[in-house]
């Protein structure tokens, strides 16, 4: 049952391909992704100015993080980023009310793209369950803001998507909130930081497999279950009936970093 188990060793190219097919769907089925973006800016506000020169948004992927963050702060340039060229439109759109802003996509991804220096802020909303060397990753990002900048991320605890990794034996290695902090804490101090567990209910089994797919969490590995994989796996999800119907748990996460 390697459907939806995911590599630690990932595979860009088909988590590319997996998040462009999900596209189209993501904002209407990302409902955890949606409430950690509006948490991660009002957290956010509370810290940072409201009004910086330059910031970077990491894996901006349709919007959703985006819309917060024009919503509450202004920048005069502000450079988004996603492995998924096909977004850009949408995320220009998003910026273009901004009066006098100046808008710039990167195509490609976050660990290789070449950032410009002296960023005011950097924000990445659940984008780095998929950095591969995270100690090499917030030594790029420090080195990217000014001093005292902010890194504002969201991400997923150990705990996300239990039931799968229950179930299947396998799932995404996350690191646990501590231990990103421990990565975090050689070039920042922790400002503030908040963790939950939120539940998503559907009808059957297979609606679960179905929302992982249109939000495009089933993307580290192209196998294929065959029928008695799908059976196991709808059996085994029967453990975890409630009233509600069948669960799926999300362990988010925020961190707001400021630049030692």
């Amino acid at each position: 049952m390697n459907d939806i188990a995911i590599k630690q060793t990932i595979d860009k190219a088909l988590l590319q391909k997996r998040f462009c097919q999900a596209s189209s769907t993501y904002d209407q089925h990302a409902l955890v992704q949606q409430n950690m973006a509006k948490k991660l800016v009002s957290m956010a506000k509370q810290i940072l100015p409201g009004r910086q020169e330059c910031a970077l948004e990491l894996g901006c992927g349709t919007g959703l993080l985006t819309k917060e963050i024009q919503s509450h702060f202004s920048y005069d340039n502000y450079t988004t980023n996603d492995l998924v060229c096909k977004v850009e439109s949408n995320i220009k759109n998003i910026v273009a009310h901004k009066q006098n802003c100046q808008f710039r996509f990167i195509q490609g991804d976050a660990e290789q793209i070449s950032i410009n220096q002296e960023q005011d802020v950097i924000w990445s909303g659940a984008t780095i369950q998929w950095i591969q060397d995270l100690d090499m990753f917030f030594s790029r990002i420090s080195r990217s803001l000014k001093n005292g900048g902010y890194f504002v991320l969201s991400s997923f605890d150990t705990d996300n998507f239990k039931e799968i990794k229950t179930l299947t034996g396998k799932g995404i290695d996350y690191l646990s909130k501590e231990d990103v902090i421990l990565k975090a804490s050689n070039f920042f101090k922790i400002t503030d930081q908040q963790s939950w567990f939120e539940k998503l209910y559907f009808n059957n089994p297979v609606e679960v497999l179905k929302h992982m797919r249109l939000t495009g969490v089933n993307a580290l590995t192209s196998a294929r279950w065959n029928k008695s994989d799908l059976e196991n796996f709808t059996n085994g999800y029967q453990f975890y009936k409630t009233t509600k119907g069948f669960p799926l748990t999300y362990n988010p996460f925020i961190l707001i970093l400021q630049k030692r």
